[in-house]
């Protein structure tokens, strides 16, 4: 991240709001442990990190609302928005529209779709603003703040961990196949739904 510096988070994160994949959380996560290291200071890279996001999120919000739904998943699909996937956020976004626009944003797939979502459905662009930029403001410094104390963690207790892998092993095969085993069992009633 150092190299990409400021510009290169903006860009990073604008990207991924208009549809690119970016592991955007992990580009925060990573630059909020730069922070720690004195590469970057904290104020601009959160006032990149917001318009980069927020930016980049209305032109998604604007292009949902010009080129509609048929545009949008005839060309999604290059980018991971299926039908199915895209049908299964609309309907629940129908239903809770606010919140939504607000939590949508620290759901990685759903934050992507938000804005779009947002442009067909005819949201007017004050509650699309409204409810996204104090979501991109909160998300970006989660996850800033988040790597930060994680770089922090790693510095006191790393050493030990990695002393003892044979416990920090299991407890991270566990965790993983937790993870794998919810999103297995989630992912098809959300397809389903």
């Amino acid at each position: 991240m150092q190299h990409l510096g400021y510009l290169g988070v903006f860009l990073a994160l604008f990207l991924e709001a208009i549809g690119v994949p970016f592991p955007s959380e992990t580009i925060l996560i990573t630059s909020g442990i730069e922070m720690t290291r004195g590469v970057f200071s904290f104020l601009p890279l959160w006032i990149m990190a917001i318009l980069g996001n927020v930016i980049g999120s209305n032109i998604a919000y604007l292009l949902g609302r010009l080129v509609g739904r048929k545009v949008i998943l005839r060309y999604g699909r290059w980018i991971g928005i299926t039908e199915p996937r895209f049908h299964a956020v609309e309907v629940n976004f129908k239903k809770f529209q606010s919140a939504y626009l607000f939590i949508g944003k620290f759901v990685a797939f759903v934050r992507i779709a938000i804005p779009y979502l947002a442009g067909i459905n005819k949201v007017t662009y004050g509650k699309f603003t409204l409810y996204n930029t104090p979501a991109a403001m909160l998300w970006s410094a989660a996850f800033l703040v988040m790597g930060r104390y994680l770089d922090l963690i790693w510095q006191y207790y790393g050493k030990t961990l990695l002393i003892h892998w044979y416990v920090t092993a299991p407890i991270l095969i566990v965790i993983l196949v937790a993870f794998w085993w919810g999103h297995k069992k989630l992912q098809p009633k959300m397809e389903k739904d």
